[in-house]
């Protein structure tokens, strides 16, 4: 009897789930068809944006990588590609709906036996450091930004996490002495859920690099101001104003879960699972990734959940009952890097402070762009083996 996956979401760990099934599980259940809807016809090695956003820092093609031939390997009827996004889940009648392109009103219904959501997370603020809709929508947006920073004189960033932190040190080392560059940070220091000294040595760097550091204030209000010159007027917490050229709200991450029903998400709008990654309440309906509701955010985190989803999926689908499920293990111990421009960095590895030749040389050197083509091509992950 066949059967049918749908798998939503084009990142990491979408892609990685269905090459997995493709080149594992298919050689063992006839029949079996996986369907991967993305909203973007490209994968986004959004990990590189903090650099990738300085103009000729990282071409295009290593930032953002076409989806759909790295399947071209597996048999025609095994596999479907739907660009487009997910609008409604009916988890009673095991279908989902998904509207084509940026809104378009083009929808279609999609029925499955087993349901992946790895639909990812997106900045609050819709700046393109993620997938924003369409891969066209998204590069557009992504070159007006590499070009307001490239004119800009003066750059404020808002969110002193490692988003902010990385994307300031990428500004900062290239920039240092020509553009006037801000960091606010709403609290006593940078990075608050890493170490304090690893805070103080990423701080430290940055004010080598010229970075004014603004602490305990954040952005009440943003005003765009009009006129030839343009520009952001900031009105911060402490009744102080700024006017940036540029202003990158670098903080608050969303999941991507507007289609789920209510009743399957936390406060917070993550999918509610199970330690086996299966969807609470659901039978065949499982999310892993950033749009769940288990660990702290981290690539890593979501390349762990994407290895151990698969062997669950499986089991699922060729009968070997709810024993074989194995439940997945949080990670409890921090591991961060955080580079600060090209050759310095800073990080945490459980309760010691990395070393910046460390972040330096495995993250900070490339900011991981090669592992790319073999993502995409279903050949590796990060660390582990598709």
């Amino acid at each position: 009897m066949s059967k049918t996956v749908v798998v939503l979401g084009g990142g990491m760990s979408g892609i990685a789930t269905a090459h997995k099934l493709l080149k594992h599980t298919a050689p063992k259940l006839k029949g079996l068809k996986v369907i991967l809807v993305s909203a973007s016809s490209h994968f986004y090695m959004n990990i590189a944006a903090v650099r990738g956003v300085i103009p000729g820092e990282i071409p295009d093609k290593d930032l953002f990588y076409p989806i759909e031939p790295g399947f071209a390997k597996y048999p025609r009827e095994s596999f479907e590609f739907v660009v487009g996004s997910a609008t409604a889940l009916d988890p009673a009648g095991n279908t989902v709906k998904v509207r084509a392109g940026d809104g378009g009103a083009e929808e279609r219904t999609i029925a499955y036996d087993q349901l992946v959501i790895a639909t990812g997370s997106s900045l609050a603020t819709d700046l393109p450091f993620k997938t924003i809709g369409s891969y066209e929508r998204t590069i557009e947006e992504w070159h007006k930004l590499q070009n307001r920073i490239k004119a800009a004189k003066s750059v404020v960033i808002a969110g002193a996490g490692p988003t902010g932190v990385e994307t300031m040190g990428e500004l900062a080392y290239k920039y240092g002495t020509t553009k006037k560059l801000t960091l606010i940070i709403d609290g006593e220091h940078a990075l608050p859920s890493l170490m304090p000294s690893v805070a103080k040595t990423a701080e430290a760097e940055l004010t080598k690099m010229k970075v004014e550091l603004l602490r305990k204030v954040r952005v009440d209000a943003v005003e765009e101001l009009g006129g030839d010159n343009g520009g952001t007027k900031l009105t911060l917490s402490d009744g102080k104003t700024l006017v940036a050229d540029v202003f990158l709200p670098l903080y608050g991450v969303r999941p991507n879960s507007s289609f789920v029903p209510a009743h399957l998400l936390d406060a917070g709008g993550c999918v509610k699972v199970e330690p086996s990654l299966r969807v609470a309440g659901c039978e065949n309906v499982w999310a892993v990734g950033d749009v769940n509701n288990l660990e702290f955010k981290t690539a890593m985190r979501a390349e762990s959940q994407t290895v151990h989803l698969h062997p669950n999926l499986e089991a699922v689908l060729l009968g070997r009952g709810q024993q074989a499920l194995a439940a997945y293990k949080p990670g409890t111990t921090t591991m961060m890097m955080v580079p600060v421009g090209k050759k310095k960095g800073t990080g945490q590895i459980g309760s010691f402070k990395a070393f910046s030749f460390m972040v330096n040389f495995f993250k900070g050197k490339t900011l991981l762009v090669e592992k790319a083509p073999a993502i995409v091509d279903g050949k590796s992950l990060f660390q582990n083996k598709i």
